[in-house]
């Protein structure tokens, strides 16, 4: 287990800080990426995961995120 933390970017300035959580792997992130893409309004935004050593693991773009979040529904 790991743990990941989460944030919503907007110009590069985090604009939501999700608490970090413990996963399995980085896989299971992808049905909190999910829901947090449907909690944002507006483009230009990103999704950044990152690792306990504070390394970026994922970092998708809203739209993209919105788009595929039916497959990452949990």
């Amino acid at each position: 287990m790991q743990r990941y933390h989460f944030e919503v970017l907007r110009d590069g300035a985090a604009i939501i800080a999700s608490h970090t959580v413990t996963l399995p792997n980085v896989a299971a992130a992808w049905s909190r990426i999910a829901r947090l893409a449907r909690m944002v309004d507006g483009g230009g935004h990103k999704i950044q995961v990152k690792d306990e050593s504070g390394g970026i693991v994922i970092l998708v773009g809203i739209a993209t995120a919105r788009r595929y979040a039916d497959a990452f529904a949990t």
